[in-house]
């Protein structure tokens, strides 16, 4: 029996369950956490949701999200875990030594770079996002994917595809994108508010990050830099830092693109999007990990020398791909 028949087989067998989704988290974490969290429900089945930190402003309109915590005890270590789009336990913030001392935890994922962390783990690369994977589960439950379902797990693949742009969308995506139309929800009123309407805010912030832009490697690398202290003084939140980094790939003729984000404690976190190449490479050398066009790393130290050590692999990335 494979890990993802035993785990539909525990999913039909116990009554109550945990969710939690990873920290800063996406339209993924949160689409797959609230799909899951109501298929589970409708099963008859008693679910805590929660998410390390506050969900993002543009995805709270999906019905459940007011009900998911960020702060739990869990007083009963029986109850199964279940882990959602986390490459590894670390993204599980301050809950990380709570949630893996539970007997069980479920490690439902898609990432290229997943630890396999869980008692179980349901990690399947090819899907384009856990939302897809998740979709398949709620087919072997049974579960009536009705409009709030659809909504959630629309939101969760839409933006991990890109809106359907990224080299990770497959016929199966675009399929179970179909049936989840079929419930009656309206993609262009979604796509709307998850990625064309932002904050004058993010505006501010990106016009701060662009004043930054740095090219690299005959122009094929480009580099921005945010800080907290620049965010702050643009009035954006962290939510606004979404995004930014796209805008470094989507100049043309750039191959790689890289923002720093220095938040003032020490931690310098790095975000990497490609049009070929394999970040999830880079930023596993950094100890990151993510998609292979888009991925991202923590790293404590020196600005400058954190620096200077990434821009010299992603470098010899570049090099080894006109080699």
């Amino acid at each position: 029996m494979t890990d993802r028949e035993k785990i539909i087989k525990r999913l039909k067998e116990e009554d109550k369950f945990i969710l939690i989704s990873h920290m800063l988290p996406d339209g993924d974490s949160i689409g797959s956490l609230l799909a899951m969290g109501e298929g589970l429900r409708r099963s008859g089945k008693k679910v805590t949701l929660i998410t390390p930190g506050h969900i993002p402003r543009k995805y709270t309109f999906l019905k459940g999200s007011e009900r998911v915590k960020h702060e739990v005890l869990i007083d009963d270590p029986a109850i199964p875990v279940i882990v959602l789009d986390s490459s590894d336990p670390e993204r599980l913030g301050l809950l990380r030594d709570e949630i893996m001392k539970s007997s069980e935890v479920f490690n439902i994922d898609h990432h290229v770079t997943n630890q396999r962390f869980g008692t179980l783990n349901y990690v399947d690369p090819e899907a384009a996002a856990t939302g897809e994977i998740i979709y398949h589960i709620l087919e072997d439950l049974e579960v009536e994917i009705d409009e709030n379902i659809a909504e959630a797990l629309y939101v969760a693949i839409s933006t991990d595809t890109g809106s359907f742009k990224y080299d990770n969308t497959t016929p199966n995506t675009h399929r179970v994108v179909a049936t989840l139309l079929e419930s009656g929800i309206s993609p262009g009123t979604i796509s709307s508010m998850i990625f064309d309407e932002r904050p004058l805010s993010f505006y501010i912030l990106l016009k701060e990050a662009l004043s930054t832009l740095e090219l690299y490697e005959s122009r094929r690398l480009a580099v921005m830099t945010l800080s907290k202290d620049i965010k702050d003084r643009s009035g954006a939140t962290s939510d606004d830092l979404e995004g930014i980094v796209n805008y470094t790939r989507n100049i043309e003729g750039i191959e790689l693109g890289i923002l720093f984000y220095l938040d003032n404690q020490g931690e310098i976190k790095v975000g990497f999007r490609s049009k070929s190449l394999d970040v999830s490479i880079l930023a596993g050398k950094l100890n990151g990990g993510g998609h292979i066009r888009a991925a991202g790393a923590r790293i404590e130290g020196d600005f400058e020398t954190v620096k200077d050590k990434v821009i010299a692999e992603a470098c010899k990335m570049l090099k080894e791909l006109s080699a």
